[in-house]
């Protein structure tokens, strides 16, 4: 981890000592990233030897047990550089010269950046990530002329104190194309630009976004990224056996739904904890209608892969598989919704986070009655027919066994009828066993030490939301799972105030490219700083206010003026944001690999826009390409549908970053590679696009080259092409025919290469 945590910090510290040299060291950017790197270990949030915290500017200006380790005032008297000048601290590995004169300048420069006045130590951890949401009136900038609404405000009075301004707003087309990809993953109609350029009400850009939030495949495109967060995959991985998941897809279907109908995000997390129990499920008992969504929603806990079907090996591998299966899900848990790195606790207290080995297990103890390792119930174990008894009463009324097979031997099993019938769903519920996990020393699996009982996180834990989850009883919960639920969501809690910010990060990541926080994944110590912290808070806190309504959110950052400007560079704003953190502009984006494939069929005319069900299958060709086979029914649906198994990634998707969801993602990692062009260039299914798109332009276009190459260019760029560019594409279909001597079909030919050829280009691959 200490390796780790070096590539990623001491680079950007040692990249800032140059410019440190000149105008002084920055606190954020140079100061603490050196400290979190050498020093954190013995002075941090899970170890303070002589109670000094050093990875908090507030921890750092209340000093320790011998008072203030930095003092502004005394500068290079101040007792940690008197240590750290005398190679006395840190004690193994003395500081590098570089990292000393960074410190040093620092201290010399009047150690800015340090709280002047810090009272006594609060109760939970002092981490901006985990504290409650600090409202604060947005600010008022200089020049009002580009805000919207309070996002604007934010962002404006950051760049104006850099000399900057929000960027014009970009043209309709443009913005039509950018909110249509952001919000269902698909692009606008020509019909839908058209109507958005011509019409001239004062709120048609709201408007405009309103009817993408309203669409059906808005769920299918912000479902997809839960899914990605909560780790859904039709497999169950456990290296190559990889076994099938078949009903997994109800899970998929339920986030999808839920999405569309803007489920409260406190009740989607609540069902997907809990769904069992807030249905009053209990095995055995009759299941009415209401209770099979609540059900299928709790997939979420099983979404960790799971071996324990394939395991063959001796006790000591049994057991170890069925350990892995709750690691897997405590650490979805902790990205998805603490945005916390967990699997270090597995073994000892987290070095770099405020995150115990004890902490680990009684978070695993949440989930210990329904995947008790001592009384493991396998994944085969955990279906039920998919309808409710009632149904499924009047259907075995209806379908009586033929008398003959009452008494037979090979009479057939109910529950088989049962699939055969209605299908089956995956579900969790609780056993009887209480909700506590031993503590494994080392994280050995055959050295279990004390017995821990269910609680959350202690770093957000409070007095009003305590993290012990036996004292909870005045909420009515009746599990581990479900207090926990209640708890992650208190209001005015520091676990809902950190939840809210993890998850509106996210969405701006999403929608922006970059989070406020860079690592959506780890808000913790270890992760970024905020470029806007003011702005998350204001964000999570107007999450929590509308209800916990994603709409309400998506709708807010989609009208801001920070969201609609152009994404033109401006030589003097780059200067001084190259990488746009502050919003200078709205950086280019390219299409996600879903949003590739999915387009290409729209664009074609070929999209399957049938919703839910069972997953389309995929094969393994000869050459080892993962695809879809074009004679399965539903080959052309969303890419949402295709199977998605951890094993054996479509390869289309996966050559344009689809993550192999090993555990879960939380964020993908965006390459540029030569074999995203070669794949645009000789995938069979690229082609097919291409002739599919050439054929549908030749029919809405009859007679008219004209008027088809304008719609060629339409339909794939979201726009005309210039007059550079018709010209060229019109030289090109002149030439190209020659390329064919010996076909007849030599134009028709022509128009397929030139649709790849748009397909293939940045104008279609990515978001301005």
């Amino acid at each position: 981890m200490k390796r780790l945590l070096l590539l990623i910090i001491l680079p950007a510290a040692l990249l800032h000592a140059s410019a440190a040299v000149a105008a002084g060291p920055d606190f954020r950017d140079d100061v603490l990233p050196l400290l979190k790197l050498h020093c954190v270990r013995c002075h941090g949030p899970a170890k303070q030897e002589g109670e000094l915290n050093l990875s908090l500017a507030t921890a750092i200006a209340r000093g320790g047990e011998n008072g203030a380790a930095i003092n502004a005032a005394e500068g290079l008297s101040s007792l940690l550089w008197q240590r750290v000048e005398a190679n006395e601290m840190p004690p193994e590995e003395p500081l590098p010269d570089e990292a000393k004169l960074i410190l040093k300048q620092w201290l010399e420069a009047g150690a800015t950046g340090l709280p002047s006045e810090v009272s006594p130590k609060p109760d939970g951890d002092e981490h901006w990530a985990y504290q409650p949401l600090q409202p604060s009136e947005p600010p008022a900038p200089h020049d009002a002329s580009h805000v919207k609404n309070d996002i604007d405000r934010f962002i404006q009075s950051m760049l104006e104190s850099r000399g900057l301004s929000i960027a014009p707003e970009a043209d309709r087309v443009t913005l039509i194309r950018r909110v249509a990809f952001d919000l269902t993953g698909l692009p606008p109609t020509p019909d839908e630009i058209a109507a958005f350029v011509n019409d001239s009400d004062d709120r048609a850009y709201e408007a405009m976004v309103d009817r993408y939030l309203a669409s059906p495949h808005y769920g299918e495109r912000w479902g997809k990224y839960w899914l990605d967060a909560a780790g859904y995959a039709d497999s169950n991985g456990y290296f190559n056996a990889d076994t099938d998941r078949p009903h997994a897809f109800r899970y998929r279907d339920w986030v999808i739904n839920a999405v569309n109908a803007d489920q409260p995000f406190d009740a989607f997390l609540h069902a997907q904890l809990a769904g069992d129990t807030i249905a009053g499920y209990k095995p055995g008992r009759d299941v009415t209608p209401e209770m099979l969504p609540l059900l299928a929603a709790t997939h979420f806990l099983r979404n960790s892969p799971d071996g324990t079907d394939s395991s063959d090996g001796n006790d000591d591998e049994r057991r170890a598989d069925k350990y892995a299966v709750l690691e897997g899900s405590v650490q979805i848990m902790g990205s998805a919704l603490f945005g916390i790195t967990t699997q270090c606790a597995r073994c000892h207290d987290h070095k770099f986070e405020p995150f115990a080995q004890r902490d680990y297990y009684q978070l695993q103890a949440i989930l210990f009655p329904a995947f008790n390792v001592e009384n493991w119930i396998y994944p085969k174990d955990r279906h039920l027919p998919a309808a409710d008894t009632a149904t499924i009463r009047v259907w075995e009324a209806e379908h009586p066994l033929p008398p003959e097979t009452e008494n037979a031997e090979d009479k057939p099993d109910p529950r088989v009828r049962l699939a055969e019938a209605f299908g089956e769903l995956a579900f969790v519920a609780d056993s009887d066993a209480p909700a506590a996990a031993p503590l494994l020393e080392r994280g050995d699996y055959k050295s279990p030490g004390d017995q821990l009982p269910a609680a959350a996180p202690s770093m957000v834990s409070e007095p009003s939301n305590p993290a012990d989850l036996t004292a909870c009883e005045s909420t009515g919960a009746n599990s581990a799972r479900l207090r926990f639920a209640h708890w992650l969501t208190q209001p005015d809690s520091r676990a809902a105030a950190l939840l809210a910010r993890v998850t509106v990060n996210r969405w701006w990541a999403h929608h922006f490219g970059a989070g406020i926080v860079a690592t959506p994944e780890n808000l913790g110590y270890s992760g970024a700083a905020p470029t806007h912290p003011e702005l998350l808070d204001h964000l999570a806190g107007e999450f929590i206010r509308q209800g916990w309504s994603a709409k309400a959110l998506h709708r807010l950052i989609l009208n801001s003026a920070a969201y609609r400007q152009v994404s033109t560079i401006d030589p003097a704003a780059v200067e001084k944001d190259p990488d746009a953190k502050l919003l200078s502009r709205f950086a280019l984006q390219r299409l996600d690999a879903e949003a590739i494939r999915d387009a290409m069929l729209a664009i074609s005319g070929e999209l399957d826009t049938t919703a839910g069900g069972p997953y389309i299958p995929t094969t393994r060709a000869a050459d080892g390409d993962v695809v879809v086979a074009a004679d399965v029914p539903g080959a052309n649906r969303r890419s949402i549908y295709l199977q998605q198994r951890r094993t054996q990634v479509v390869g289309m998707l996966d050559v344009f970053d689809a993550p192999s969801l090993v555990t879960n993602c939380t964020q993908r990692v965006q390459t540029t590679i030569p074999l995203q062009s070669l794949k645009l260039l000789n995938s069979e299914f690229v082609g097919q696009r291409a002739a599919a798109l050439a054929k549908r332009t030749a029919l809405d276009c009859t007679a008219n080259p004209t008027a088809r190459l304008q719609q060629c260019f339409l339909l794939a760029w979201g726009r005309a092409p210039t007059s550079q560019e018709a010209e060229s594409a019109q030289a090109f279909l002149d030439q190209q025919p020659g390329s064919y001597p010996d076909r007849v079909d030599a134009a028709e030919l022509a128009w397929a290469d030139l649709c790849q050829a748009l397909l293939a280009s940045n104008a279609f691959l990515y978001i301005h």
